[in-house]
């Protein structure tokens, strides 16, 4: 018979992930998590300058369809030996279809077309308004208390999008403005993702749900391919730089950069894994800047600022919660402990038991 300090039981392989004790009795040293946050940084914000080189070749949904195809194979093969993953990609492929759907496919695309009409500093930074619309999305879907610091953020965003087109070294026509709507709409379609993942996904395990996430993915995305290739064949040459680039983007920034946010995720929680918001926008826009000679205006810098203000009021918003039944109750003091000892493995016996037991 195990004592409660044991952990020789089976492990769940549905809810595993999501065993806080488990989660972080391994915890890393805090400069390795730094280092993690620093490289997803580098590695999702290489992924608009990566995008703008790809997309003339391959074309906005051509490069984000060969992207999550390269994603799904590297973690089909990561996970090939693993049966409890495959199971569960099998048993929720539905569900799965949705969220991909909704945090991959769209969103993905539209950034790529975003990029073709703007460049990868402006979407870059567009693309860091993803916390703004999910304050929104959850207080409309979740219904989560919205804060004055939520408030100030979300405004703080709208004007540093202001500033940021306002000011873009862009001509001011109707591409540019359907561009940027498209790099919004992608964020509002990540925070739609992530939001139908935290409600339809709680106790998935990581790989699971990168897996499932890319292999629905890349097989939604083959009509859509088909039909765009067929519409608008892409303009630009088939370059080896262009092969390179999607590759690099299917295999660095998709596989690697899900299952790197997971495992941040898992070592040091959800906020640790929410501040390479930050970081992604100045990665994006000083690869931008520095490796394809986009312009540094001091619009782009101020917009930068500005949305990174309206960023850290939400991600460091803490409003007060409610106990919710999942919470850990409350360990009386040892005074004032019952003696009857706990009943069928309880930690504590109910407030019935002691009735019983007095009578």
């Amino acid at each position: 018979m195990s004592t409660p300090h044991q952990t020789t039981s089976p492990r769940n392989p549905g809810s595993g992930d999501i065993d806080a004790g488990r989660a972080f009795a391994d915890k890393p040293h805090p400069g390795l998590v730094l280092s993690a946050l620093l490289l997803l940084g580098a590695l999702w914000g290489s992924a608009f300058p990566l995008i703008k080189i790809a997309a003339p070749a391959f074309g906005p949904v051509g490069t984000t369809h060969v992207r999550l195809a390269v994603a799904a194979v590297v973690l089909a093969v990561i996970a090939a030996a693993r049966r409890d993953v495959w199971r569960g990609v099998h048993q929720r492929f539905g569900a799965f279809v949705l969220l991909a759907a909704l945090n991959v496919a769209v969103p993905l695309t539209l950034v790529a077309t975003a990029i073709v009409g703007l460049n990868a500093s402006m979407a870059a930074i567009l693309n860091a308004t993803t916390p703004m619309f999910t304050i929104l999305v959850a207080a409309a879907w979740l219904g989560q208390r919205i804060t004055w610091r939520r408030v100030l953020g979300v405004a703080a965003g709208v004007f540093g999008v202001v500033i940021l087109l306002g000011g873009a070294p862009l001509p001011p026509s109707t591409g540019t403005a359907l561009a940027a709507g498209a790099s919004l709409a992608a964020a509002l379609s990540y925070a739609l993702g992530g939001t139908y993942a935290r409600r339809a996904f709680p106790d998935t395990a990581p790989m699971t749900l990168a897996l499932g996430q890319q292999l629905a993915a890349a097989a939604l995305l083959i009509p859509v391919t088909v039909a765009a290739t067929w519409a608008a064949p892409p303009r630009g040459p088939m370059t080896a730089a262009a092969i390179a680039a999607v590759a690099v983007l299917g295999v660095g920034a998709t596989a690697g950069g899900y299952l790197l946010y997971f495992w941040i995720i898992r070592h040091a929680g959800p906020v640790a894994a929410s501040t390479v918001t930050f970081l992604v926008p100045i990665a994006g826009v000083g690869l931008g800047v520095g490796w394809l000679g986009e312009p540094l205006t001091a619009a782009l810098v101020l917009g930068l600022l500005v949305i990174g203000t309206g960023v850290g009021l939400l991600t460091f918003d803490t409003p007060r919660t409610i106990r919710t039944p999942a919470d850990p109750p409350a360990v009386p003091r040892p005074s004032q402990q019952s003696v009857i000892p706990p009943q069928s493995g309880s930690s504590l016996p109910s407030s019935g038991s002691r009735i019983r037991k007095r009578s």
